[in-house]
């Protein structure tokens, strides 16, 4: 039953035609081109991000912290650093994160391994899923 079923399976096969591999051609160079671009606009994008965060937190910091020191409201040392560091650290930390993560050499890295035929990042592409950057 088992040589039956195998000698069938294999005179089936034969009936249907081989196709070669495509090479690629210009839809493939199309879509690596527009992926590149999408790359460059998502890093560019969220370095901008990164920089107003970061220009956010500093003008909270230094703002609570002149307020706190021209004011004679009797604000304890401790509740001033408190807010300085909700209101100004973590805003200003999370754009040095975006900084970081989204820098030009880390994008030259990822556009490099992706020319050479490697993935991109998993926090790349969970971020080129949306079609805003694909956009013409």
């Amino acid at each position: 039953m088992k040589k039956m079923l195998l000698n069938a399976g294999l005179l089936l096969s034969i009936g249907f035609r081989a196709h070669a591999q495509q090479p690629a051609g210009p839809e493939a160079m199309h879509v690596h081109a527009d992926t590149v671009r999408a790359v460059h606009r998502l890093f560019g994008q969220h370095r901008t991000g990164g920089y107003i965060w970061s220009a956010i937190g500093a003008a909270f910091a230094v703002r609570i912290a002149t307020a706190a020191a021209s004011s004679d409201s009797g604000a304890s040392g401790g509740g001033i650093a408190t807010g300085v560091a909700v209101f100004g650290g973590v805003p200003a930390a999370i754009g040095v994160g975006k900084l970081v993560r989204f820098s030009g050499g880390r994008e030259e890295t990822v556009i490099q391994a992706y020319e050479q035929g490697k993935a991109l990042p998993r926090y790349v592409v969970k971020r080129l899923k949306r079609q805003k950057y694909f956009a013409q």
